[in-house]
């Protein structure tokens, strides 16, 4: 069991958590919603007094009838998580983000459309992939992970030879990490770190692969970003090999 500082709606950790916990105010129903139905939708038994139950996770006591699974590490303000869950009915997915404001809208949704194949954690990445070991995933996503720019940073890089290990252990034989930068020299490290690697290979990629069946109309927040700015995102997709 982790306590939550009382400052915060997230749990204290052992590894810090690098990102944006909270922006705008919540709205009364935001807050309802994230307060009142967030328990019905963790991935972890979210007790009373404010705290998880970290445990080993078997997704087939999660999901009903459901044979592949998903994961979004970071999903932002839930769109694409969301609608990939809506419109894959047969697909469970999961979500983990820190992200305050996020969380609340990703609650939000699911409760109006009544989603049954999404559940979430917001808190540390690193415990929800500690105990998803053997899940057999068959994709997870990273779509626009935080660059941190400047070089003091860049050791806050999620993307790291230790959480790509961790990573690697939750998916099956064939399941692919699916990761998306606009950064070009981000992007670069990306890929000399996986291409050193024997146990993945790199698939290639196009648009149509990472938004499948959403249609390439669909863009996320970051990617209309990205167009905003002139930068081109590079789609890359790692596939488990061993």
């Amino acid at each position: 069991m982790i306590k939550y500082d009382t400052n915060s709606s997230f749990p204290l950790t052992k590894e810090k958590v690098f990102g944006r916990k909270k922006s705008n105010r919540l709205s009364h129903k935001q807050k309802d919603n994230f307060h009142h139905y967030l328990p019905k939708y963790s991935i972890f038994k979210y007790n009373e007094e404010g705290s998880f139950d970290l445990k080993q996770i078997h997704l087939q006591s999660l999901f009903d009838k459901v044979t592949d699974f998903e994961l979004e590490i970071g999903f932002g303000m839930g769109d694409f998580l969301f609608q990939k869950a809506l419109c894959q009915p047969n697909i469970g997915f999961l979500g983990c983000e820190v992200f305050e404001n996020g969380i609340a809208n990703l609650v939000t949704r699911i409760k109006e459309k009544d989603l049954k194949n999404i559940f979430l954690h917001p808190g540390n990445c690193i415990n929800l992939l500690e105990n998803l070991q053997g899940a057999q995933l068959k994709t997870i996503y990273i779509l626009f992970p935080d660059p941190w720019p400047k070089q003091k940073h860049r050791k806050r890089r999620f993307l790291t030879t230790e959480n790509i290990d961790k990573m690697l252990l939750t998916l099956k034989i064939g399941g692919c990490i699916y990761v998306v930068t606009d950064i070009g020299e981000y992007s670069e490290e990306i890929s000399l770190s996986m291409n050193k690697r024997s146990d993945v290979k790199a698939l290639s990629a196009l648009v149509e692969d990472f938004k499948a069946p959403l249609g390439n109309q669909f863009k996320t927040k970051f990617e209309r970003k990205a167009d905003a700015q002139d930068r081109v995102p590079k789609y890359m997709i790692f596939e488990r090999i061993v």
